[in-house]
Formats: C-alpha cells, sequence, structure tokens
C-alpha cells in the first residue's frame, strides 16, 4: 500500500493536526488522523495527496473506518501500518 504523512497546520493539538494515509486498492484512502485520534475511510476514490484527503475530510465525505468493508484482519494491518507511517512525523 503507497502510503503519505502530513501536517496541515491546524491547530488541534500542540503537534497540529498530523494524518497518516493510504489508498486502496479500489481507489479509496483510508486515513488517521492522529491529533484528533480518528480513523476515516473516504466513501469514493480520493487522490493520495493532502489537498484531496483533506477536501474529502471536510466535506464529510468519510466514513468511520469500522462501517467499511475491510475485514479486522485486514484493517488491524492497515491501521498498525498507518501507525507506523504516523510515527515518522
Amino acid at each position: 500500500m503507497q502510503t503519505i504523512s502530513f501536517n496541515t497546520g491546524r491547530s488541534y493539538s500542540a503537534h497540529g493536526q498530523r494524518i497518516a494515509a493510504g489508498q486502496l486498492d479500489d481507489g479509496r484512502v483510508i486515513f488517521m488522523d492522529i491529533d484528533r485520534g480518528l480513523d476515516y475511510i473516504t466513501r469514493t476514490p480520493c487522490e493520495l495527496e493532502p489537498a484531496a484527503i483533506m477536501r474529502a475530510y471536510d466535506a464529510n465525505d468519510t466514513t468511520d473506518v469500522y462501517m467499511a468493508d475491510i475485514s479486522a484482519k485486514n484493517l488491524t494491518a492497515i491501521l498498525l501500518n498507518l501507525g507506523a507511517v504516523a510515527a515518522k512525523l
């Protein structure tokens, strides 16, 4: 899975707003908002780039990752991977 991480600069914490994201095979993007403790997936395919992810996030074109059609085993692996990406921020 291709991943990215970025800081939006929004002041949700002393660290800003850190995001770690990865693109699924179907084009949707799964992401962690580290500073708010939220995990989402875009409802529709999305470019794996900060502006597109934040557009979907701000427009509420996302759903909770636990409501997505991803097996628990795969979801756990994806979230662990994103957590490792987030640790580099």
